[in-house]
């Protein structure tokens, strides 16, 4: 018994109905089902920024939205937020680094919302060098977390304002 021999050109839908036809339909269904999914995707982000701009500000008492500076020869050279929060850092930063400077922009516009969530030291790289040693810093701007008591290991380089505030509500709980 031997199989039976399979000839494309004898089927039906292949005598009716020309190959560039099926692969254009395939072609359309596919690019609907990628628009579609790129739709859904633009549902969903616009989704999550609704819900953030029904939320309301969040007001931080004044002495917790401020920058405190103790001074060039003080380690550490700044510090802000709120002592007793959950969850503390220390900046590790030098003058001639533009990623610090724009990190230090980004803590400046947390400050006001989530000050009291926190607290920071910042430490200036070339006045702060026993410091800096201490926690083996090879470059800046490099984070060192406390969440909860226990310290993290470095965070190094630029951490943008959603990165930082969504780690300030994880560990805080209170966003």
């Amino acid at each position: 018994m031997s199989l039976p021999k399979i000839i494309w050109t004898d089927q039906q839908i292949f005598k009716r109905t020309p190959l560039f036809l099926v692969v254009l339909v395939t072609l359309f269904i596919g690019f609907n089902v990628f628009v579609n999914l790129g739709i859904k995707k633009a549902n969903q982000d616009i989704t999550q920024i609704e819900k953030a701009a029904d939320k309301p500000l969040r007001v931080v008492n004044a002495q917790f939205s401020k920058k405190i500076v103790l001074g060039e020869k003080s380690c550490p050279n700044i510090k802000a937020g709120n002592p007793d929060a959950s969850l503390k850092f220390k900046l590790f930063e030098s003058e001639t680094c533009p990623y610090c400077v724009t990190q230090n922009k980004v803590l400046d516009q947390i400050l006001p919302e989530y000050g009291d969530l926190f607290y920071g030291e910042w430490y200036e790289l070339e006045s702060c060098v026993e410091d800096a040693k201490k926690y083996q810093i090879s470059g800046v701007p490099t984070f060192i977390f406390t969440a909860k008591g226990v310290e993290k290991p470095p965070a190094y380089g630029f951490l943008d304002k959603q990165q930082l505030t969504d780690y300030i509500c994880k560990v805080s709980e209170q966003c």
